[in-house]
């Protein structure tokens, strides 16, 4: 067993090796400790061949499109007595909420919809009174959408289901392993964001 000193003396060794390996990354706790704990597992499993990545690259991607669906069951359950039929449709009003107007195809980008769907659920919205649209003083060809006071009492009646819905999804999960699955997610989504701007 390793004494205080000799635990110290390894940390200040792995930071070494993490400042090392990032020469412009931002040097923070958080991402030192993540840092860590992938070598150490990627240490643990370095006897994984080709294959045995592909088959844990097909299960990462199934495991990850599965909480998309759990999410939505979830979701559906929560919406299904109010006038807010999807999750987008909850998302929006949510997101317009936080601000004082979006442009409609930036507000359906935002979402990663095709803008169909994404014009669909604006549609909805409208019907039920709920968003509001104008044209945008910028540019004539395009409009912008805000939240009416309807939408704002829609979503402090919804909010309350919705963070139940959150709060499931997290599988009861530590804050501080919450922590570590958003960082790992924040850097999965920026590599998809640039890999789906080169497409």
């Amino acid at each position: 067993m390793k004494n205080t000193i000799g635990i110290i003396q390894e940390l200040v060794q792995w930071f070494e090796k993490f400042v090392e390996a990032n020469p412009d990354t931002e040097v923070d706790l958080n991402s030192f400790i993540i840092w860590v704990n992938t070598k150490l597992f990627e240490d643990d499993h370095a006897d994984h061949d080709a294959h045995d990545n592909a088959h844990l690259d097909m299960e990462l991607t199934f495991l990850m499109a599965l909480q998309n669906r759990h999410y939505r069951t979830y979701a559906k359950k929560a919406l299904n007595d109010s006038d807010l039929s999807s999750p987008e449709g909850f998302s929006f009003l949510y997101h317009l909420n936080l601000v004082d107007s979006y442009r409609k195809m930036e507000l359906i980008k935002m979402h990663h919809l095709e803008p169909p769907s994404g014009i669909e659920v604006l549609k909805r919205l409208l019907k039920r009174g709920f968003i509001e649209e104008f044209d945008d003083p910028d540019d004539g060809r395009a409009k912008r959408i805000n939240i009416t006071e309807s939408g704002k009492r829609k979503i402090k009646e919804i909010l309350p289901k919705m963070e139940q819905v959150f709060s499931r999804m997290s599988a009861d999960m530590s804050t501080g392993e919450k922590m570590h699955v958003i960082s790992f997610l924040k850097n999965m989504n920026n590599f998809h964001e640039r890999e789906i701007s080169k497409l």
